[in-house]
């Protein structure tokens, strides 16, 4: 059988919750043979070990190493900046699909991006580059997801809404409808976004309200 090598940036936790997708992903019958790691301030060697998973040595390994790529990193920012280095390196983003996650119709996935355990994605929606959707998060119809755009455990995104680049929408949050959140912008844990929110400010509580800009 063909098996796609494959490299998981970034060894914490987030890293190896990447590793069980893609196990779970082998489980159903398409084969990924992962390589290991690679992390610039590794602090997961012994769970690694665990794993039976080398670390393969810092990010720039990657360039050596001919194979595709997936980023376990939290950050959207770092993110972005860790595919543009791969990219310019000549590798492959993997898309990576939890066999457990459904979906409706009409639907577009960005490559690198993980969609874990539970999720929910429904019709006409358009996903961008190295987005993560973290379990259990539901996604509504006619939503556009940008490049690098992080939602946590349990979050609900409703219809009709835009998440811009890089924003970071906390566990079990909710956004309604209609809603557009601003570049960057980071929506705390538990809160409900219910009006638009600009760029690059962090919105807490219940209606969600920006902190800063």
């Amino acid at each position: 059988m063909t098996t796609t090598p494959l490299v998981i940036v970034g060894a914490g936790g987030f890293g190896r919750e990447v590793l069980d997708v893609v196990e779970a992903i082998n489980e159903s019958g398409s084969i990924y043979d992962v390589l290991g790691f690679v992390d610039d301030n590794p602090q997961s060697e012994e769970l690694l070990a665990r794993r039976h998973i080398r670390l393969l040595g810092p990010v720039e390994a990657l360039a050596e190493v001919d194979a595709e790529y997936a980023l376990g990193i939290g950050s959207g920012p770092v993110r972005a900046r860790l595919d543009e280095l791969a990219t310019e390196w000549g590798r492959q983003a993997a898309l990576l699909v939890h066999p457990s996650a459904t979906f409706g119709s009409e639907y577009v996935l960005g490559a690198g991006t993980v969609v874990t355990a539970g999720v929910r994605i429904t019709t006409n929606i358009v996903i961008g580059r190295h987005v993560h959707l973290n379990l259990n998060t539901t996604v509504g119809h006619d939503v556009r997801i940008d490049d690098y755009v992080t939602v946590n455990p349990g979050a609900t995104i409703s219809g009709n809404v835009v998440l811009e680049r890089e924003v970071s929408i906390g566990t079990n949050a909710a956004i309604i409808q209609g809603v557009t959140v601003g570049r960057g912008t980071i929506v705390g844990a538990g809160a409900v976004v219910v009006r638009d929110l600009p760029s690059g400010v962090t919105a807490v509580g219940v209606p969600a309200r920006p902190l800063n800009r």
